[in-house]
C-alpha cells in the first residue's frame, strides 16, 4: 500500500511554495510513472483524490498540485495580480518558470524512475485540467526566460503532457458568437451569481446533436444539462474542493494566452528545441460544455493546417472520452484512468 504524504515545494527565489499531495512510490515497482496533476479554475486539486485508490494498481505515483492562490500554496502578491489583470506576458512567464521549478525540485528530491531509453516505462506525465492547461503550456512557450538547468533537470524524465478537456480560454482562442457563458450572462448581476452558475454549467452533461461535425452549430448551447456533477458533491466536498476566492478570469489575458499557445504548440523552433521528444495528448470529453469541444475542433484544425504546410510543429494526439463530462475524473475515475493509459499506449 502506498504511503500518502503532503508537502510544500519551493518554486522561486522569493520563498513561494506549492502545496502537493504525493501517493508515494508504487510498491514492488521500479518502472512506475509519476503523474503530476494540475487543476483548473475554482476547483482545487482535491477533485483528483478519487484517483488515489486506483493509482498504484495501474503503476502510477500521483502528485496532485494546488496552483498558486489555492489552498496551501502561496498567494499572489498585489503586483502579480495586477500583472494578471492587465494580461502581462511576464505573469505567464513566471507561471512557466515556477511550474518547471516545481518539477525540477521534485525529481531532484525524490528517487523516481527516469524515462527508459525506449520511452515506454518510468518518467513523468504532466496532466492539466480545463483552464489549468495554460499552466504547463507556459513551460514550453518562453524558453528565453527560463534557466537552462531547469529544462536539463526535467528532460530525462518528461514523457508526456496531457491537456485534459481544456476550453478555448486556455489557448486564448476566439469565442464563437451566440453561445452561452455564465460570465457574459446579463441576467447574472454579481460575480457570486456568475460563479455559482459557472459551477453548474461547467459540470453538467450535455447532449451535443452533432459532435462529429466539428462545428459550434452542432453543439448543445443550454445553460445547464439534465444532470451535473456539482449537485452530487457533499457540502464537505465543496468546502475543500471549491475555492470561490481563488477563481480568477481576466479577459485582458486572452491575447497573451493566444500568443502563448502559438509559441508552445505551433512554433517550429520551440517544438524542436524545448523538450523536442515530448508527447502531447489532448483529451476531450464529449458531454462537456461547448467551450471544450470548440477547443478540440480548433486544435484539430490547426494541426491539420500546419501538417499540410509541412511545418515541424508539436505533434498532438487527440483522444475522445465518449459520454464523459468535464468532471469524469470525479464521476468515473476508472474510465478516466483508462483514458490516461490509452494515451500512453499510442
Amino acid at each position: 500500500m502506498s504511503l500518502q504524504t503532503t508537502g510544500l515545494a519551493p518554486v522561486n527565489d522569493k520563498g513561494d511554495k506549492l502545496f502537493y499531495t504525493d501517493t508515494g512510490p508504487v510498491p514492488d515497482s521500479t518502472d512506475y510513472k509519476t503523474l503530476f496533476l494540475f487543476h483548473g479554475t475554482a476547483f482545487s486539486g482535491y477533485t483528483f483524490h478519487r484517483l488515489i485508490p486506483i493509482a498504484a494498481p495501474n503503476n502510477f505515483r500521483l502528485v496532485i498540485v494546488n496552483r498558486r492562490d489555492y489552498p496551501g500554496s502561496a498567494k499572489y502578491t498585489d503586483e502579480e495580480l495586477q500583472a494578471l489583470q492587465e494580461g502581462k506576458q511576464e505573469f505567464m512567464e513566471a507561471v512557466g518558470r515556477e511550474t518547471l521549478a516545481f518539477l525540477s525540485w521534485y525529481v531532484k528530491n525524490h528517487d523516481i524512475p527516469k524515462l527508459s531509453a525506449d520511452r515506454n516505462t518510468g518518467g513523468i506525465v504532466v496532466l492539466s485540467w480545463s483552464l489549468g492547461a495554460a499552466t504547463p503550456l507556459a513551460m514550453l512557450a518562453y524558453p528565453e526566460t527560463v534557466p537552462k538547468e531547469l529544462y536539463e533537470a526535467v528532460d530525462p524524465y518528461f514523457k508526456q503532457m496531457v491537456l485534459y478537456d481544456p476550453p478555448l480560454l486556455a489557448f486564448g482562442y476566439d469565442l464563437p458568437p451566440g453561445l452561452y457563458s455564465p460570465f457574459r450572462d446579463p441576467d447574472l448581476k454579481t460575480p457570486e451569481e456568475a460563479l455559482a452558475t459557472f459551477g453548474v454549467w461547467v459540470s453538467s452533461y450535455y447532449n451535443h446533436p452533432d459532435f462529429t461535425a466539428r462545428s459550434p452549430k452542432g453543439l448543445d448551447n443550454r445553460k445547464r444539462g439534465s444532470r451535473c456533477t456539482l449537485e452530487t458533491m457533499t457540502p464537505e466536498d465543496m468546502e475543500v474542493g471549491f475555492s470561490r476566492e481563488s477563481a480568477k478570469f481576466f479577459p485582458p489575458m486572452q491575447p497573451t494566452l493566444r500568443i502563448q499557445a502559438e509559441r508552445a504548440l505551433w512554433n517550429e523552433k520551440n517544438a524542436q528545441t524545448v523538450f523536442p521528444n515530448l508527447e502531447i495528448v489532448h483529451q476531450v470529453c464529449t458531454a462537456s460544455p461547448w467551450q471544450t469541444a470548440c477547443a478540440y475542433f480548433e486544435n484539430l484544425r490547426l494541426l491539420e493546417e500546419h501538417t499540410s504546410a509541412g511545418h515541424r510543429v508539436r505533434h498532438i494526439r487527440f483522444i475522445e472520452i465518449p459520454g464523459a463530462n468535464h468532471f469524469v475524473h470525479w464521476d468515473d475515475p476508472k474510465a478516466f484512468m483508462n483514458t490516461i493509459l490509452e494515451g500512453l499506449q499510442g
